[in-house]
């Protein structure tokens, strides 16, 4: 009987946490399946294909080619009016100004760039989920926060009748009561719609989608500080990825330039074929000459002038180098500020939950005298209905500054690129 037991409470005990969700599950998901981060991915993979492919002119290049002829006529200086031949070939590239050097070197910065551009696309994503996942945990508590409401006016409204039917309240006092506790049940309504608005965001998020019964689990406790913004800014600014990217692009852009300006110098490759001859569709030999040859060669190539082409391009790779400096300046600058705003945000959070609290503290005191004087026909009835009012608002403010302090901590995280 005992090892039934225990077996039982296993199995509960499992369906419960199957049914729980904690923000790092959330964010983990949401980096596995969400297809933003899948595409960038493949974004990065096809980059690194592109630098892999750079490598291509420190490769010996082989050759094989066979071709037929067959004329009416013994053209083309040919003693056969059939003629097959089959070459071998292999060249190799011994010097082209630097530029195969460069090119490589700028394929591998730009892969650098976008592996931390897929960085940056994480790090969004998991200040998206974990935003998302604040939103559900806030509309699940603005649910809770309706649902006492009417529960309050429920009570009110029986306290209410039973005066009216003994006529110590005009039937007016009923009414009223009945139209607060409808317009409470179309807030609970509104906050219930609110929550799944919030959890189908999340889904998207995920990629996934959640049980109508899971459970979100309540987020832990947040910090009390987080640091002076010179030390959060510096933190910023090592960190921070699209930072990284921009420093990579403006390295392959050097890099390209080289490579271009590498067009000015000469080009030396070398090379060996062997061919070999048939005087029909084989190339197995012929009568009249010899059947195979091997040839040797060696080739100097220098561009004298272009149309100015490398020019141009050298002058274009600068200025888009030029662009990106000031692009990172200015990224710099909107970062900073939305450093400056989060810790703002944080710090007024904290002073809000602060007053919150005080504001509720006395909202629930001041409800409970109301109730007490209300049911010895002290307070009226508008007199409760104005202190329900005044404990929903203060437990919504509590709730709202409550959850604006973790959305201030994310945002601080995201903007630092670490968690604090």
């Amino acid at each position: 009987m005992f090892k039934h037991l225990i077996t039982l409470l296993t199995v509960l005990l499992t369906v419960t946490y199957s049914y729980s969700l904690t923000m790092d599950e959330a964010v983990q998901t949401a980096l596995e399946k969400n297809f933003q981060m899948l595409a960038s991915q493949h974004e990065a993979l096809a980059s690194k294909y592109i630098a892999e492919k750079a490598k291509t002119p420190y490769m010996p290049q082989v050759e094989a080619e066979y071709s037929y002829l067959n004329s009416s006529e013994k053209a083309y200086g040919y003693v056969e009016d059939e003629i097959a031949t089959f070459t071998l070939s292999v060249g190799y590239n011994l010097f082209n100004g630097f530029s195969d050097m460069y090119s490589l070197k700028a394929a591998k910065s730009s892969f650098a760039a976008q592996k931390y551009n897929t960085e940056a696309v994480k790090q969004d994503i998991i200040l998206s989920a974990r935003k998302a996942f604040i939103d559900v945990l806030a509309a699940i508590d603005r649910v809770t926060v309706a649902n006492n409401a009417y529960v309050l006016l429920e009570n009110q409204l029986k306290d209410t009748t039973l005066s009216y039917e003994v006529g110590y309240v005009a039937k007016n006092e009923v009414l009223k009561v009945k139209a607060e506790l409808a317009s409470s049940m179309q807030n609970v309504l509104s906050a219930k719609s609110s929550v799944r608005t919030a959890v189908f965001n999340l889904e998207k998020l995920m990629n996934t989608e959640l049980d109508s019964g899971e459970r979100f689990i309540p987020l832990s406790s947040y910090p009390e500080e987080i640091g002076t913004y010179k030390t959060l800014r510096e933190i910023m600014v090592t960190n921070r990825s699209e930072l990284k990217y921009l420093n990579e692009l403006i390295n392959a852009k050097n890099y390209s330039i080289k490579s271009t300006k590498g067009g000015y110098l000469p080009s030396v490759e070398i090379g060996a074929a062997y061919n070999t001859y048939g005087e029909d569709m084989s190339p197995s030999g012929r009568d009249y000459t010899y059947d195979n040859e091997t040839v040797l060669s060696l080739k100097v190539n220098l561009s004298v002038f272009d149309g100015l082409n490398k020019y141009n391009t050298t002058r274009s790779l600068q200025e888009d180098k030029l662009s990106m400096i000031n692009t990172m300046r200015e990224t710099k600058a909107n970062m900073s500020l939305q450093l400056k705003n989060a810790l703002e945000n944080f710090d007024l959070a904290k002073a809000s939950l602060t007053s919150a609290e005080s504001e509720l503290e006395s909202a629930q005191e001041n409800y409970r005298i109301t109730q007490n004087q209300f049911k010895q026909k002290v307070a009226t009835n508008t007199d409760l209905l104005d202190a329900r009012v005044m404990l929903t608002r203060a437990e919504n403010t509590y709730n709202n500054a409550k959850f604006d302090i973790h959305r201030a901590v994310a945002d601080v995280e995201r903007i630092i690129e670490q968690d604090i």
